[in-house]
């Protein structure tokens, strides 16, 4: 399961979550203070191969989208590694 939380104060529109830089997920908004549940095996790649935590690893998430000001927003993940 992947909980993303919206900590600003805007609410966000077009929300996507890419896994390992191919399995794809989001939803169409998230409110300000909000929170997003996906479980893994709902994300796809483009040619519908799921997402299986059971033989795969998660090595990277990546959120875009875009707030109520129409600023963009981008969040990284990667085990071990800070990112800023």
């Amino acid at each position: 399961m992947i909980t993303l939380e919206n900590q600003s104060s805007k609410a966000w529109r077009d929300v996507r979550i890419t896994i390992n830089d191919y399995f794809v997920g989001g939803g169409p908004s998230l409110a300000a203070g909000g929170r997003m549940n996906a479980p893994m095996s709902q994300f796809v790649t483009g040619f519908g191969q799921r997402f299986d935590r059971g033989r795969m690893s998660v090595r990277k998430i990546e959120v875009t989208a875009t707030d109520a000001a129409g600023q963009p927003v981008k969040l990284e993940w990667q085990p071990g590694i800070r990112l800023q």
